[in-house]
């Protein structure tokens, strides 16, 4: 590939880019890219960015007037042309390209059959790396779930390697039979292997000979009077018959398919994705793209296409709301992925043209709540600028609280919201270990002096407190840093009547608002939710400390022994509830000092 710089003034410059396939990127002043695009011929493409024969979109004519230079790379083909281009706006992110605004990437099971016992584990992100991939779920709590069934009637390991390695004995999973063992040779190698190609049937969907199979063995074990193997067997075969009873067929066991929909409004859009494995629905998951003016739906479309299957294996037919000129380079890009054809199709009759619509209702409801949500949000904003007397918009806000025991184990918490919701990637727990005693004011002081030391400062901080707590934090923000353009409040409860007080800086009184007064409920949700972010790490720094002291009295417990039993059960909670077993299930303690554990809790809390 090539590549060259040349000025968007510069009158000569068409003449120096070549007519072949590629991708270009212009550029601020400043060097921050703009916007990227591709190219089946660079030279026709960016003459109609570079002439004044035609009148541009607004978006193209806005990017041109901030827009100093650009760069263009050659490449091979149109197919390598579109894999760069989508490469660089996943790298760069420019603000006039479409952005899929997604906060996490969908979770998958992971089966790395190359291991000599294979282990399933939920990942985030699909790798070249010769491993099976399932998915993706459209949620953690059904990837969970398929995960909590796969170990009750498979018994696959789902521990690390390392793990496996390091063991001496069964771990508490092969005690309550969730799994099998392989680390101890509970298992023969050729059992487990049978296992795993029972699962991998399973998570394809193909219960059909996954059930033949069972029922084969379950038949055979009963001639040969293995009957407690018979039950197992056939309790299996029940469990997988009622998942596959529940699920829904909507087509012949040849559909595998994806139905993709559309559903915008300005600037934002959102996809809905139908995933069809083997005629049953497997899922759907819906995907929000934020849109720069004047794009096209079938753009859009084709963006989703190019991004979304860098992550998901293609299944041999997508079928789609709206007609795509660059179905043939789409087409030989998701060949390229999946190693098999792979058609893409519109105007479709029959189930095809009913699961369609399915997947367009999803998009629209969702697209139907986001809006909804942004008039909610925007009714509570209103609010919280009147209350502050503030012409600015508060789209970030975030909530800090101080918590303690007496004084010791003193933890700060963030909770941040944007535009109404909370943004969990912006929590954060500051641990004040520079006090002594009972001090809320110091401890948010230390607290507020750590955070504008990051970058991404809120609109409004929200404090829980009453009028020392805000002068506490205003004092740092306003006199030390002098940042003006931060609003600042704080929210106190009264123990009379339970009304809420808040103190904004620089107002003497306390204002009062109605219980259903929406910037009311929205402080108060950002206050509680910075309470209990605080509270629940604060009881796990308690409940170790707890858990260490009463180790370090009980004889034979180092610092070693001390580590792994915090690292195995984590919690006083959960070393009480366990059982002679399964404190003995760790590598480093014996069965004797199991028991003397077991005792020395039991006389602790019930003598």
């Amino acid at each position: 590939m090539k590549q060259l710089s040349l000025k968007v003034s510069d009158p000569d410059a068409l003449k120096k880019i070549p007519l072949e396939p590629g991708c270009y990127l212009f550029y601020d002043k400043s060097g921050t890219i703009l916007y990227v695009g591709k190219a089946k011929a660079l030279r026709k493409r960016l003459s109609s960015y570079l002439t004044n024969s035609c009148q541009k979109p607004d978006k193209t004519a806005l990017m041109l007037k901030k827009a100093a230079y650009f760069e263009f790379i050659v490449t091979i083909s149109e197919k390598e042309a579109l894999l760069l281009e989508a490469e660089l706006i996943r790298k760069h992110r420019p603000k006039y390209n479409i952005h899929w605004r997604d906060d996490k990437a969908y979770p998958f099971l992971r089966l790395n059959i190359q291991s000599k016992y294979p282990r399933l584990s939920v990942v985030r992100k699909r790798k070249r790396d010769g491993a099976l991939y399932f998915g993706p779920y459209e949620s953690s709590q059904a990837v969970k779930e398929t995960l909590r069934f796969i170990s009750s009637n498979f018994g696959l390991r789902t521990c690390t390697d390392h793990t496996m390695k390091t063991r001496s004995r069964p771990c508490l999973q092969f005690q309550i039979k969730k799994c099998t063992a392989p680390c101890c040779q509970k298992i023969s190698y050729e059992e487990y292997r049978d296992r795993v190609a029972q699962v991998k049937l399973f998570l394809e969907g193909k219960t059909a000979p996954l059930i033949k199979n069972l029922t084969n063995q379950m038949e055979a074990a009963a001639k040969n009077f293995a009957f407690e193997k018979a039950a197992r067997l056939r309790d299996k075969i029940a469990a997988i018959k009622r998942i596959s009873e529940a699920q829904t067929v909507v087509a012949s066991m040849d559909a595998n398919w994806d139905l993709i929909a559309l559903a915008r409004k300005v600037t934002k859009g959102f996809i809905g994705v139908l995933r069809i494995r083997e005629g049953i629905i497997q899922g759907q998951e819906i995907h929000a793209l934020n849109i720069p003016a004047d794009e096209t739906d079938h753009s859009l479309i084709s963006f989703f296409i190019k991004h979304y299957y860098m992550e998901t294996l293609p299944p041999p037919e997508i079928i789609v709301d709206k007609g795509l000129p660059d179905k043939e380079v789409l087409e030989g890009l998701l060949k390229d992925i999946s190693g098999n054809k792979v058609k893409i199709k519109w105007s479709v009759r029959s189930h095809r043209s009913r699961l369609l619509k399915m997947a367009k209702q999803n998009a629209l409801v969702a697209l139907n709540t986001f809006i909804e949500q942004q008039e909610t949000w925007k009714k509570t904003e209103a609010a919280i600028k009147k209350l502050l007397n503030v012409k600015k918009n508060i789209n970030y806000v975030e909530g800090l609280d101080i918590s303690n025991t007496s004084g010791k184990q003193t933890i700060g918490s963030l909770v941040a919201f944007k535009d109404g919701k909370p943004y969990k990637n912006r929590y954060r727990r500051y641990n004040i270990t520079e006090i002594e005693g009972p001090d809320d004011y110091e401890a948010l002081r230390l607290m507020i002096k750590r955070r504008l030391a990051s970058q991404n400062l809120p609109d409004l901080f929200i404090i829980d407190g009453g009028k020392g707590q805000l002068s506490a934090v205003a004092e740092v923000i306003y006199n030390e840093a002098g940042l003006e353009n931060i609003s600042l409040l704080s929210l106190a409860k009264e123990h009379g009547d339970g009304q809420e007080k808040i103190y904004i800086y620089g107002e003497t009184a306390p204002r009062f608002l109605p219980n259903h007064h929406p910037a009311l409920l929205f402080m108060q949700r950002v206050r509680d939710e910075a309470h209990r972010f605080g509270i629940l790490q604060h009881r796990k720094k308690r409940d170790k400390k707890g858990l260490s002291t009463i180790l370090k009295a009980i004889p034979g417990i180092g610092p070693a022994r001390e580590k792994a039993l915090l690292k195995h059960f984590g919690s006083l909670k959960r070393l009480k509830q366990a059982s002679e077993a399964d404190i003995a299930s760790i590598p480093s303690i014996p069965h004797k000092l199991a028991q003397r554990i077991h005792e020395h809790l039991k006389d602790s809390f019930h003598g």
